[in-house]
């Protein structure tokens, strides 16, 4: 076997592996940012108002979500971006929503995939130093 041969085998196996390891860190690790309410605003403030100078938030509808009064509560909020030239934007929760859970599962998608990435090159440069190539 060739050194060569050696490192594609380490790389392929921690792609095996770390690639199906991503199906359940992603879920879980978005999740897990969507839960860190300061990191999740960041995050989404990153997305929503990219080059915001500052945001500015309006909670409103805050209440139980179920008729059970001892119930989950929930709320609606609406951001209002300011940015360098004075215009501002005013953004909807919804759109706070949606970006704001995509910004958590791309930001654990990323993170993951640069775990598995480093894996990789490190699994390939042992396979290639444990193969003694054949004279």
């Amino acid at each position: 076997m060739k050194r060569w041969q050696g490192s594609c085998i380490g790389a392929f196996l921690v792609l095996l592996i770390g690639g199906g390891a991503l199906f359940f860190v992603v879920p879980v690790g978005g999740a897990m940012i969507v839960g860190m309410p300061p990191l999740f605003d960041k995050l989404t403030g990153w997305a929503v108002c990219p080059g915001a100078e500052s945001i500015s938030v309006d909670e409103y509808n805050s209440g139980p979500v179920t008729t059970s009064p001892t119930g989950p509560t929930g709320h609606q909020e609406e951001w209002t971006c300011t940015f360098e030239d004075g215009s501002q934007k005013v953004v909807p929760n919804e759109e706070i929503a949606i970006k704001g859970l995509s910004a958590s599962f791309a930001a654990a998608g990323i993170c993951g995939g640069l775990v598995v990435l480093v894996l990789m090159i490190l699994a390939a440069i042992i396979g290639g130093r444990l193969v003694k190539p054949k004279v």
